[in-house]
């Protein structure tokens, strides 16, 4: 079977526009790797994987912690 592992190299930033992946920080608990999408007051998390669905959130429960600057992917 192919296994396979993601390390992200990611740029600290506090803001970001839209279409940047992010590290976006929710209600100040969890964090989560998603495309940004800002939509009037609220901000849009999409995430790359098919199998999960995109979240709605009100702006003020996101904080950006930083930018996806690179991938590097691992095959085994």
């Amino acid at each position: 079977s192919l296994i396979f592992g993601d390390t992200v190299i990611i740029k600290k930033a506090d803001y970001a526009n839209n279409g940047d992946i992010v590290v976006a920080l929710v209600d100040e608990c969890e964090a989560t790797l998603k495309e940004l999408r800002k939509e009037g007051p609220e901000v849009v998390l999409i995430p790359k994987n098919e199998a999960y669905q995109p979240r709605r959130l009100e702006a003020g429960r996101v904080k950006v912690q930083g930018i996806l600057s690179g991938l590097i992917r691992t095959y085994h």
